[in-house]
């Protein structure tokens, strides 16, 4: 057969078998929830779509699958009531997945199977080998960054008929072609360590499905974007704030059937996770029609916790202090006000942002910004006090130029009009004491995190590059503001800050004279 039809045949088989298993994970959830009575055509359903996976599997010569299919269908015949129904979902996620490796839309499988690359038309690759191919490849930025340094200083040096001159064209013209190469190179590279989100979605069906049974509730959960890709390195962190965050939907947000039909809604609730890609980064919103989130009770909480609470602290900050909950309580699903915490700091770590919207009585969003890769990404070179950091280009919103007599002082801090408000300023060279007084010009740069702005006030912007990320090592520790290092293509080691840390300072006016920051 021909090669491309055989793909045409194996795009259709996926597509299709991924519709099938969609309608049975749906029925058999509805069958955990269904009278006795309504099981018949719940049953007639699954057998059937099983059985259609498993001939199209054995015509398409996948042998392995068709026998997890037939599995299933012996597991049908044994089912007496909802206790099976657990099992059977675990089943069908073992089917999922093996649909997904077996038409090559998978590119990392999970542990159990060795960390390799597999599928129709693929190799067999050990994924610690793309780590090693990334480390080259990181090596290769760095070396094209330092090149690219090295001709701008050597064009700086030669008058203008030097510059003209047909040798200097061909360096030039050759130096571009490498770098374009090079960024077909990367993100080749970068795309083979991504894995599509279609299994870390599905797995939270279990967890809606487990904990509505153990609080007593209704749910109506649904999943959008099973297609959009992660970076392998940032799938633990995904998975965990995932988990978590669709945890507490179920058990903190969505109330009893009985609550919601007192206030006037359905008796089951609605929770939706969905997942897109953008230009530099993958973004999951998870969205519930629940109780949503008094702000008020958990300000209230804190400070009985004996933290320092101030009046424009957000629900991000609020939630994330460790051992406040919106729950009374701790049981084994919510928790004890430590779970948050982690979250947040694990999608700082992963250079990602969490964002909360919330409006008690109908419910609450959170939304979970990743950047595409963990290893090489887009920053704004910023110049300060002849020192050099890196922002992630992600949390820059603006920048603009500050002019004297444009800063301006309230409630002791220094603040700037932009877009319509007034945002906090922060003096970089104040914040990491390269300098005690706060500038007047200059440039500032607008970052966004956790829904929080703050202006970071520089001298200039080098400019923006591709950098390599490099933890700090134990040594120095994790200093406040900073998430990691990187090397420019001088060679000199930069500190890349911390958007989030950063946007959560308070910089008072009379920093110089106190030494106090907030």
């Amino acid at each position: 057969m021909d090669q491309q039809i055989f793909e045409a045949l194996v795009d259709e088989f996926y597509l299709e078998s991924r519709e099938r298993i969609q309608r049975l994970e749906q029925a058999l959830v509805e069958m955990a929830s269904a009278s006795p009575e309504s099981w018949a055509p719940l049953l007639i359903e699954t057998r059937r779509e099983l059985h259609t996976i498993k001939g199209n599997a054995g015509m398409m010569g996948l042998k392995g699958l068709q026998a997890l299919a037939h599995r299933m269908e012996d597991r049908l015949d044994e089912v007496k009531d909802s206790g099976s129904i657990p099992a059977l979902l675990g089943e069908l996620d073992h089917l999922k997945r093996r649909v997904e490796v077996d038409c090559g839309r998978v590119a990392i499988e999970d542990d159990v199977q060795g960390e390799t690359i597999s599928g129709v038309g693929s190799v067999r690759v050990a994924f610690a080998a793309l780590d090693a191919l990334v480390e080259v490849l990181s090596e290769m930025v760095i070396f094209r960054n330092r090149l690219s340094l090295a001709l701008d200083r050597g064009l700086a040096a030669l008058d203008r008929k030097e510059r003209s001159s047909p040798q200097w064209r061909e360096v030039e013209e050759a130096h571009d072609i490498l770098e374009k190469t090079l960024e077909v190179v990367q993100d080749s590279v970068m795309r083979l360590r991504m894995v599509p989100m279609e299994s870390l979605l599905s797995q939270q069906r279990r967890v809606v499905f487990d904990e509505a049974e153990h609080e007593a509730k209704l749910v109506e959960f649904r999943t959008e974007g099973g297609e959009t890709p992660l970076d392998k390195a940032l799938l633990e962190v995904a998975s965990d704030a995932l988990g978590h965050l669709v945890r507490n939907a179920v058990v903190h947000g969505i109330e009893s059937p009985d609550e919601r039909e007192a206030a006037g809604k359905s008796r089951a609730g609605h929770l939706e996770v969905r997942a897109h890609a953008l230009s530099d980064e993958v973004v999951l919103d998870i969205e519930d029609d629940g109780r949503g989130i008094d702000g008020e009770i958990l300000r209230r909480r804190a400070i009985a916790q004996g933290h320092e609470i101030g009046d424009s602290t957000d629900l991000v900050a609020l939630l994330a202090l460790p051992g406040v909950s919106t729950r009374e309580s701790a049981d084994e699903s919510a928790g004890r006000g430590m779970g948050m915490a982690a979250v947040v700091e694990s999608i700082r770590r992963g250079g990602g942002q969490l964002e909360v919207d919330s409006l008690v009585g109908r419910g609450t969003s959170f939304r979970i910004r990743l950047p595409l890769s963990a290893a090489i990404i887009s920053a704004i070179i910023l110049g300060v006090d002849g020192e050099v950091y890196a922002m992630p280009a992600g949390a820059v919103r603006e920048v603009v130029d500050l002019r004297e007599g444009e800063r301006h002082v309230m409630n002791g801090t220094g603040v700037l009009r932009w877009r319509g408000e007034l945002v906090p300023l922060v003096d970089l060279g104040v914040a990491f004491s390269t300098c005690r007084e706060v500038r007047e010009t200059g440039q500032v740069v607008f970052v966004e995190s956790e829904g929080r702005h703050r202006g970071l006030v520089v001298d200039r912007i080098v400019g923006l590059r591709d950098i390599v990320v490099k933890a700090l090592g134990g040594v120095v520790g994790k200093p406040y503001g900073v998430t990691g290092c990187t090397v420019l293509g001088d060679g000199n080691v930069v500190l890349i800050l911390d958007p989030g840390e950063l946007t959560a300072v308070t910089q008072r006016v009379d920093f110089a004279t106190t030494g106090k920051q907030q």
